[in-house]
């Protein structure tokens, strides 16, 4: 995936974004509210090995020689942090070890450490979002291992006006405009925009 893409993808997001407080103020009381399970073994399948870093998303480094240069970091809009003393730092679309190395080499590079040893952790991730028939439609903050219905209850759960059976999902790393019908069980990950539509009668 290409940083174009990424940051298409993020565009997109934020549009979502700021239409959901439109959204919020045509939304009417539940019926019902969706129950809380335990994660389906679906959602195993988003490992965090795989996962590759956007804005949004909350960065941990650890600097094991010098403890000054630690701290945490969220990647901006342009998919960078600034870690002290390293400047700038293009983060975008890499996982945690491909960041280590580069902020390895930035410190040794800078002449500020002559052999730098850190470690870098994803403290939070990008929030989820979830548009239409839900009781609080919004963006919120990613819980791994969640699947569509407890996001949905995380939402508030349905409105009496909920087409349950054609859940979409939007997800983040897809082709722009790319949606997928999912159920109940589908995982959800970080970015991914969840859309409950009305039903027809």
């Amino acid at each position: 995936m290409t940083v174009s893409t990424i940051l298409s993808r993020c565009a997109v997001v934020f549009l979502v974004a700021m239409s959901l407080a439109v959204s919020a103020c045509e939304q009417t009381p539940p019926t019902s509210t969706a129950t809380i399970q335990q994660p389906s073994q679906g959602t195993q399948n988003l490992r965090l090995g795989e996962y590759r870093v956007a804005p949004g998303d909350r960065l941990r480094v650890v600097v094991l020689s010098d403890a000054e240069l630690s701290g945490e970091y969220e990647v901006d809009s342009t998919g960078m942090i600034s870690p002290r003393m390293a400047g700038r730092v293009v983060v975008l679309g890499m996982s945690t070890p491909e960041i280590e190395t580069t902020l390895a080499d930035r410190y040794r590079s800078g002449g500020y450490l002559r052999s730098p040893r850190l470690s870098v952790d994803l403290v939070s991730r990008r929030p989820f979002y979830i548009v239409g028939e839900v009781t609080r439609p919004g963006s919120f903050p990613y819980v791994s291992g969640i699947n569509v219905v407890q996001a949905i209850a995380i939402a508030g759960g349905y409105t009496r006006r909920a087409a349950k059976t054609r859940i979409t999902i939007q997800r983040f790393n897809a082709t722009l405009g790319q949606e997928e019908t999912v159920n109940e069980d589908t995982p959800v990950g970080p970015g991914d925009v969840i859309r409950v539509p009305e039903r027809w009668f």
